[in-house]
């Protein structure tokens, strides 16, 4: 399957799924990665559409950065670094706040069952969870720059669609406001649109794992 519909799947999977359990684990890197980029963002003074902006850029460039990297033959190397730090880092969460649950054992399992497949060599599903790890970034700035405005314009419940499709109560860009009198739905949903474009392009070209021959 070409990498770029593998990726459209996935994440569309993703964006379906977003506040299930069965997406937590890739959650769990994403999480990181996002809330380092705001707290490095907010140290900085500057308007609040900069730090936004800022933030936006950070998280769609690492997502390309890991989408170049994928055509290097180590998305299996990727799964398993992904999975142990995910493994790691929900590890420490659940002994901090000594929150155990039914939960707890089924993100235990899928991140156990990452690390398998990848040590089994099963490439094409080793891909498959890869892009899950690295789409999960550009899904959650969808649901922080498109979705999170757009329910605040509909003044809609943001658990309307719970458990699946959660909305986060706030964004990136939330602090910004309708500025110049444009909806914040634009402000965000037309950077989001700029920095996605960059991301698309990089899916595509993953051949076998392998960086595609262009003649």
């Amino acid at each position: 399957m070409r990498s770029d519909i593998r990726a459209l799947i996935v994440s569309i999977l993703m964006f379906l799924l977003w506040g299930t359990v069965l997406t937590y684990p890739y959650r769990i890197v994403t999480d990181l990665i996002c809330q380092s980029t705001e707290a490095i963002a907010g140290r900085i003074p500057w308007p609040a559409i900069a730090s936004a902006v800022f933030c936006l850029i950070v998280v769609m460039g690492v997502t390309c950065v890991l989408l170049f990297l994928g055509r290097m033959e180590i998305s299996g190397h990727f799964v398993l670094g992904m999975s142990i730090l995910a493994g790691v880092i929900y590890t420490v969460s659940v002994i901090r706040n000594r929150t155990f649950s039914i939960e707890v054992v089924f993100v235990a399992i899928a991140i156990a069952a990452s690390l398998l497949l990848m040590l089994m060599r099963k490439e094409e599903i080793s891909r498959y969870l890869a892009d899950a790890y690295i789409m999960a970034l550009p899904v959650r700035m969808a649901y922080e720059c498109v979705m999170n405005p757009l329910y605040r314009l509909l003044k809609a419940d943001l658990d309307k669609l719970s458990p699946f499709m959660t909305v986060p109560s706030t964004g990136i860009f939330s602090k910004t406001g309708n500025m110049l009198g444009i909806p914040l739905l634009v402000w965000s949903g037309f950077f989001f649109i700029v920095t996605i474009l960059p991301v698309i392009y990089f899916t595509g070209g993953r051949k076998e794992g392998k960086i595609k021959e262009r003649y």
